[in-house]
């Protein structure tokens, strides 16, 4: 599920699942660069744990926020801010 709503000065997004979930002990390193939760040779799930930090740096970049809040075997939800006038094209 995909939401978008204005709080403030600023414009709220967020994207939610029902997939596995994120552990909480994993949920601080999850924005590290190259951090993968399962990085074992078996592991089920590609990647290479860069998306989520570079997704960071350009959301604070442009004087946003980002975050997660998830239960394991049940979903996560990413949430990150921007200030409106990102959006409408400003400087900032």
């Amino acid at each position: 599920m995909i939401e978008a709503r204005k709080a403030g000065g600023m414009a709220q997004f967020s994207v939610s699942d029902t997939g596995i979930g994120i552990r909480g002990e994993e949920m601080g390193k999850l924005f590290s660069l190259f951090y993968q939760a399962d990085s074992g040779i078996s592991r089920k799930y590609g990647g290479t744990g860069v998306g989520l930090a570079i997704i960071k740096q350009l959301v604070e970049q442009q004087g946003g926020r980002i975050w997660v809040e998830s239960n394991f075997g049940e979903g996560s939800t990413f949430t990150f801010t921007l200030p409106s006038g990102v959006l409408a094209g400003e400087k900032i």
